[in-house]
């Protein structure tokens, strides 16, 4: 049997005939960049996620850095993120010659750790963003960072890239910080069929900012106040996440259901499981475990047919292009652990039970179970 990492082939099989309406829909429509879609797409976000204003934007990381730069942050300022996420949650903005500081983790959510948190706003002075990751789809303790960010004067940007659709106590991801920030690159829980983002917030002043940066600083055509970016949702796009932001509980609840065949096939394994937290709902963009043998075990689940990957296999401040900041190996001893031993297993809606089965049952073998 062959298990795929992902399938969107088969995730979007049933919908392909509403996705060749839309395709031909906006084809016939002729507008193509920041149209009626696009303005469709954002009301239906914002009042999905529970903030004032959305703003599209080209990808992901175009929403952390315009989503950043909108909170007034410039270049010689400090941010604090964490440095076991994809690297752009430091790179959106340290591109715009911002400072990068980290913060490191709990090892059950793989989430920045608010107590830490706490500590490096103590010792590093000037920071005035924070951007808490709500990683592989499980919020983050985000009601106690924002009371740590409160009490130091520090905004918050929450990285919500990988999680569309989770919640904190009842209430959306995306909807705690001053902004927040969504990527939906095709994988995502709510994809689109290239790049595209997103930039949410509550604040009249922010979202005027990023309205104005992700469209060359113009604040009408032709005037342009500040300088900003070419980077705007294409109605194609747009159109295509409206229709599919009407399944993405579906297919959450479907991604939790796969969740759950995973935590029964694998428990009594020497595998570390996913933990989903009280006050949380982890909606399973990506299902990561914690293994002895790692590297040997992902050769052997090849082997088998299954792929797997890391997410992410080298933590940011370790990273070559980060080098001149000065950190050193040991300085953020959890995230470093917990990078050499996490392994994402296939996870998509339309997987199969046979399959996560399967899955389960050559991990069990190479553990002699």
């Amino acid at each position: 049997m062959l298990v795929r990492m992902f399938d969107l082939e088969r995730d979007h099989k049933e919908i392909k005939g509403e996705l060749v309406k839309i395709f031909k829909d906006v084809l016939s429509k002729g507008e193509y960049i920041l149209g009626k879609e696009v303005k469709a797409f954002e009301e239906a976000f914002a009042q999905y996620i529970g903030v004032k204003h959305a703003v599209g934007v080209g990808n992901g990381t175009d929403a952390l850095r315009i989503g950043g730069l909108a909170c007034g942050v410039k270049a010689g300022d400090k941010f604090v993120t964490t440095p076991n996420t994809y690297i752009a949650s430091a790179m959106a903005l340290s591109m715009q010659g911002l400072i990068p500081k980290f913060c490191d983790i709990e090892t059950e959510t793989y989430n920045m750790d608010p107590e830490r948190l706490e500590e490096v706003l103590k010792r590093e002075k000037g920071i005035k963003l924070c951007i808490p990751v709500h990683l592989y789809g499980h919020p983050c303790r985000i009601e106690e960072i924002l009371d740590v960010c409160k009490r130091h004067k520090v905004m918050v940007m929450e990285d919500a890239c990988q999680a569309h659709g989770a919640l904190y106590k009842e209430k959306k991801i995306g909807s705690f910080g001053d902004v927040s920030a969504f990527s939906f690159y095709p994988t995502k829980n709510l994809g689109c069929y290239g790049d595209g983002g997103i930039v949410l917030t509550d604040s009249d002043d922010i979202n005027e900012k990023a309205l104005m940066l992700r469209n060359y600083g113009q604040i009408s055509k032709h005037i342009h106040a500040i300088e900003g970016f070419n980077s705007r949702l294409d109605e194609m796009q747009a159109a295509i996440l409206r229709f599919k932001l009407k399944k993405l509980n579906h297919w959450n609840e479907k991604r939790r259901k796969i969740a759950g065949w995973y935590q029964k096939g694998l428990e009594d394994t020497p595998v570390i499981l996913p933990k989903e937290a009280s006050r949380a709902y982890h909606v399973y963009h990506l299902y990561v475990v914690r293994a002895r043998k790692r590297d040997e075990l992902m050769r052997y689940l090849s082997e088998q047919g299954v792929s797997t990957l890391i997410h992410y296999p080298t933590p940011i401040h370790m990273q070559k292009v980060y080098k001149h900041l000065g950190y050193k190996n040991g300085d953020f001893p959890n995230a470093e652990k917990v990078a050499k031993e996490i392994i994402s297993l296939p996870m998509y809606p339309s997987l199969k039970e046979d399959e996560v089965m399967y899955v389960c049952k050559h991990i069990r073998a190479f553990y002699g179970k």
